[in-house]
């Protein structure tokens, strides 16, 4: 139940940041352009042959209140993926098409501060056979995607994400796969790739703020809306280069009656309360790419679970609510552009 809950909340992180510091290529190298005096328009580059590679780490602290438990099941996560994108080609039209591959990826956790898991695809070991875990993310190594981007950086298109799942549920848990199929659907690559809806419409200068709101599907929590207010605070040098410091904070809730209400996985209910988000993105103007990423979210989840019709008396002859509380801590960092 912790891994369904976790996958929809990734989709989260993820959302928000646009492509995450400075360690080979491009970003070890200085600014051409000066830091602006003006006005100046923030917007995503894609030039034809850039290879682009990014870290992106979780850590996810989850406080659980379980019906006649007195004390709170506590659950500590740390998840991370090094992915890949490059830039296949471009359209006429101004379109690009853009591969992501993975490159590797790692998980470990604690429940009530027992290891229950601990996987790294770049430290192989002879406990990896027998760990779920491992056998589906060490298969999601090396897997590609395929997204065709239009003129305005909007995805309209997603190619090879069924391939990706058949190769990673071969002698998978049905359980396990169930959830991982709900995080990375179509639609979620779509969102990975939808940084521009945080940029800026026009020219801005520091002190300049803009909304921005996006409904987002993530089973089983349902439809999520976010609400997001973006500042850029200031024009600063990062690491070696000319950036434009993003501050943002924002808001996130379930949709009312969407999938994730009352008609939810086997009739349970999720809602997101006190939904919090807030951090920090340098944007780099000259490359028009977002270099660093510092991401904290903060929100409650509310599962009711039915009562089981076959229990005439206890605790499941009726409806059980669990409250969970769920802090994260995500960074996304680029290792290269080239």
């Amino acid at each position: 139940m912790k891994m369904k809950l976790f996958f929809p909340v990734l989709a989260l992180a993820l959302v928000v940041a646009g492509a995450g510091c400075n360690k080979a290529g491009k970003l070890n190298e200085a600014s051409k352009a000066p830091l602006p005096t003006g006005p100046i328009e923030l917007k995503l580059k894609w030039p034809q042959g850039e290879q682009v590679v990014q870290d992106m780490e979780m850590k996810t602290t989850t406080e659980t209140t379980l019906p006649g438990r007195p004390q709170p099941m506590q659950q500590n996560m740390t998840m991370g993926q090094k992915y890949g994108l490059s830039v296949l080609q471009a359209d006429p039209d101004g379109g690009h098409e853009v591969q992501m591959e993975f490159l590797g990826s790692h998980m470990a956790m604690e429940m009530n501060g027992k290891k229950m898991m601990d996987y790294d695809s770049a430290k192989p070991s002879a406990g990896d056979s027998t760990n779920p875990v491992a056998g589906m993310f060490g298969k999601i190594t090396g897997s590609k995607i395929k997204m065709f981007l239009d003129a305005s950086n909007n995805v309209e298109r997603v190619e090879g994400v069924d391939e990706m799942m058949n190769r990673m549920s071969a002698g998978a848990p049905p359980g396990g796969m169930a959830s991982l199929k709900s995080m990375m659907s179509e639609s979620y690559f779509k969102q990975m790739m939808s940084s521009s809806r945080f940029l800026p419409p026009n020219a801005v200068s520091p002190g300049d703020s803009w909304p921005v709101q996006m409904e987002v599907s993530a089973e089983p929590l349902g439809t999520l809306v976010m609400d997001y207010t973006i500042t850029l605070q200031d024009w600063e040098k990062h690491g070696k280069r000319n950036c434009a410091r993003l501050e943002f904070t924002g808001t996130i809730k379930t949709k009312p009656g969407s999938a994730g209400g009352a008609n939810g996985p086997m009739g349970m209910s999720m809602t997101i309360k006190d939904g919090n988000t807030s951090g920090t993105s340098w944007f780099d103007p000259e490359l028009g790419i977002i270099i660093d990423n510092k991401i904290d979210q903060d929100m409650t989840i509310s599962m009711v679970l039915p009562k089981n019709p076959k229990a005439q008396t206890g605790p499941f002859s009726q409806p059980q609510t669990l409250t969970s509380h769920v802090s994260q801590v995500i960074t996304i960092k680029l290792d290269s552009v080239n």
